[in-house]
């Protein structure tokens, strides 16, 4: 009788046969370690890719790029409707009549702030005339004087609208929005940005955001915008019956 390889008991065919049973196993146990380790090699722990749609950044603290006029890129703030509990000041929509931006270089590493005279701010009105106790939405615009790149604060807490009547504060969008965090943005020369406020003629009590019993009456307002120290000239803007 012929002895089983290195004591192995291999039954009534020849040891070969058993041997390659045995590595046919041996294989198949391995490709199966091995595919469990490719998939949880697959599966997870690197690191994600850039997101696309983030903004660029500059140096600085600068945390994005001011798009060319009629645009705002200033962040994804919800807009808030007429009758929100809680206006705030948040990008336009982009304006349909601008032209497409053309291509240009990122600003540079070290972009310096604007002073108050390289930035222009106006604000207009809509509607003028308006009605007693409706709704009035404010454009602000920013634009740069500027001959190169420089940044400014557009965050909620250098950006303020006021209305006022005779001289005397009637509302101010802080007492709604009361954010103080930043939004550096790095402007190119002649770039601009449009931002809006919805504001309802029943908050007319000063240091406030409640809504009045009773809207503003009838009469010529003032509306100003402010980025940080730089305030715009006031706009007119009437109320009628």
């Amino acid at each position: 009788m012929q002895r089983p390889a290195m004591g192995w008991t291999v039954g009534p065919l020849p040891s070969s046969v058993y041997w390659r049973r045995r590595a046919l196993v041996v294989i198949a146990a391995a490709l199966v370690v091995l595919l469990a380790w490719l998939a949880l090699r697959g599966g997870g722990g690197g690191k994600p890719s850039a997101v696309a749609s983030e903004p660029a950044k500059a140096g600085n603290g600068v945390t994005g790029t001011a798009a060319p006029t009629g645009t705002a890129t200033a962040g994804s703030t919800p807009t808030p409707g007429s009758d929100a509990s809680s206006p705030q000041i948040v990008p336009a929509s982009p304006d349909a009549s601008s032209a497409p931006a053309a291509d240009r270089s990122p600003p540079p590493a070290s972009v310096p702030p604007c002073a108050d005279d390289q930035i222009a701010v106006t604000v207009t009105a809509s509607p003028s005339p308006g009605v007693v106790g409706g709704t009035f939405t404010f454009y602000i615009n920013i634009s740069s004087r500027a001959t190169d790149w420089c940044s400014r604060d557009l965050g909620p807490g250098a950006q303020e609208v006021q209305i006022m009547h005779d001289g005397a504060l009637l509302f101010s969008s802080d007492d709604c929005d009361t954010g103080t965090s930043a939004d550096v943005r790095a402007f190119a020369a002649g770039d601009a940005v449009r931002y809006r406020f919805q504001w309802s003629s029943f908050r007319a009590t000063p240091h406030t955001c409640a809504k009045a019993a009773a809207p503003a009456p009838p009469g010529t307002y003032q509306v100003v915008a402010r980025i940080g120290t730089k305030v715009s000239a006031p706009t007119d803007f009437t109320i009628t019956r």
